[in-house]
Formats: C-alpha cells, structure tokens, sequence
C-alpha cells in the first residue's frame, strides 16, 4: 500500500503500540504521530508536564494508582483513566454524593487522574501539516461534555470558528502548536482545551488520532479553513506516504 490510514481511538489504536507494531514490519508510511509520541500524548500525566515546561498553563492534577477512598481533592473535580480516549470512563465529581458512587472499590481504573473541574468553556484545536485549524468551541447540551455527549447526535453544539475575539483565538492556536512540538507529534492531531472561572484556558490533552467522520471536530475545522472532507483525507495520506521512500 502506499499509506497505512489508522483511524482507531483510544487503547492499542492509539497509544503507540500499533505503530510500533508497523513499524516492526517495516511500514512507516502510516498517517499520524510515530510510536513514542503516541505514547506520551496518551499518558496525560506525561503529557501535561511536557506542555507545561513549555510554557503552556495546564491544570494541576493527583495521580490514584488502584482503588481510592480518601476524596483526592476538593469539590468539585473529575477523575478520568491515565490512559484513555473518547472519554471512556470519564467522570465528573461535584459532590460526595458522586464521590461515594466512585467508592468503594473497583469504580477506578489501574491509574485515574483526578483534576480540578474547570467551570469555563471548552475548545479544541486540530493541527494539520504544521499549521493550527481554527478554533473549535463545544457546548454540550444540558451536561458536560462525556462519553454520551460526544457521540450523540445534536447532544452538543460545536461552533467553528469559535466566537472569540481575534486575539483568544490566536492565542489558543498557538498554544495548540505549542503543545503539539511539545509532545513530538507530526502530520496532524488535536488539541482540547478548557477555561478556568476566570476565562483562562488550560490544555486538556492531545488527541493524536481524532475522530474522522465526516461530522468529527477535525474536519469540522478544516472545513472552517477550507478544506473538505475528502481534501483533509487526501492530505494525511499524502504525509504518510512520503515517508515510505525515507
């Protein structure tokens, strides 16, 4: 084949392991991050203190390893798998109501990072060959933005480009690169974003294999941009496939 396109979430799909699997056998024309940016991008511990040290504002977090009784952090916060995608096992905690649905044990993951819940709107930045997208803003409707309200027709509301003024924009974009050098991605992925009660957006975590179907948020902004569907695809396959004469 002249490109290898990987469109699988979350687990093996995307967590380097795969890729290195390809790689083992010799292909390395297939679209998206190489093994060892997968992994970090995947590890959100890892990755948040990466983006950090350059230079962009994450949210602080507490790392539970196995089951957990005593409450991690004040009210309210949100505890989702170290490792994970499409918001599978994400949980929002406001009170120890939600607390004690948690406990006892066997309600956590291996590892679960716990953070504060950011009250503020959420966006997400895609990056395609070098460049940021524009900005995308997710407004669940009546809850938060889980599992449910991802993958439920017309369950949210996604605005692109979002209505912000020029300069947040902007900014946003550029953290979104910055992030993206970060953790040593290439070719395309997205990065989510939060605001704080004060309107300061904090880096979520990256995507390194968004969802790909037509309404998805990646190509949501490439359409903002541009760039239909079939266009989008045509340019990650064409990264890809430069690599199998490298």
């Amino acid at each position: 084949a002249d490109a290898v396109f990987l469109a699988l979430h979350g687990g093996a799909g995307e967590d380097g392991r795969l890729q290195a699997l390809l790689e083992r056998n010799g292909i390395k024309h297939y679209t998206g991050s190489s093994p060892r940016g997968a992994a970090l991008a995947m590890h959100k511990e890892r990755a948040k203190l990466c983006v950090c040290r350059a230079g962009v504002r994450v949210a602080n977090g507490v790392l539970l390893k196995g089951a957990c009784a005593a409450q991690p952090l004040p009210f309210p916060f949100v505890c989702k798998p170290l490792r994970g995608g499409s918001s599978v096992g994400l949980s929002f905690v406001f009170n120890d109501k939600d607390w004690q649905k948690l406990t006892p044990f066997g309600h956590f993951f291996e590892e679960t990072l716990c953070e504060p819940y950011l009250s503020g709107r959420e966006y997400t930045v895609g990056v395609l060959d070098g460049n940021a997208l524009p900005v995308v803003e997710i407004r669940p409707r009546g809850g938060v933005y889980d599992y449910q309200h991802k993958y439920t027709p017309n369950a949210s509301a996604e605005l692109c480009p979002a209505p912000l003024p020029q300069a947040a924009q902007e900014r946003l974009m550029q953290d979104a690169l910055c992030a993206f050098h970060a953790l040593g991605l290439r070719d395309y992925a997205r990065i989510d974003f939060r605001e704080d009660s004060h309107g300061i957006p904090h880096f979520l975590e990256a995507n390194t294999l968004p969802g790909m179907t037509e309404t998805s948020l990646l190509p949501l902004a490439a359409r903002a941009a541009g760039m239909d569907f079939h266009t989008l695809c045509e340019c990650m396959v064409t990264l890809a496939a430069k690599r199998k004469t490298q």
